[in-house]
């Protein structure tokens, strides 16, 4: 089985098979324990996430995610 949810850290979303205990975010490389993240979907199927990722970003539109915090020049 697979869960969808967002990142911790960047807020994008990602997919996890759940047999597995963490999960690195593709975006961010973020390693996120599957136990604390908030499940937006699940699939049996990896083709049935995907799916799944497709639609939220339809959904959301252009703007898959917002910045925690701003950037800042140094």
């Amino acid at each position: 089985m697979y869960l969808v949810a967002r990142c911790p850290s960047c807020g994008r979303l990602m997919m996890a098979n759940t047999a597995n205990k963490t999960r690195a975010c593709p975006h961010c490389a973020h390693r996120a324990e599957l136990v604390g993240l908030r499940v937006l979907g699940r699939a049996k199927t990896i083709q049935e996430a995907v799916a799944l990722i497709q639609s939220l970003k339809e959904q959301q539109g252009d703007a898959e995610w917002e910045p925690r915090f701003k950037k800042f020049k140094a």
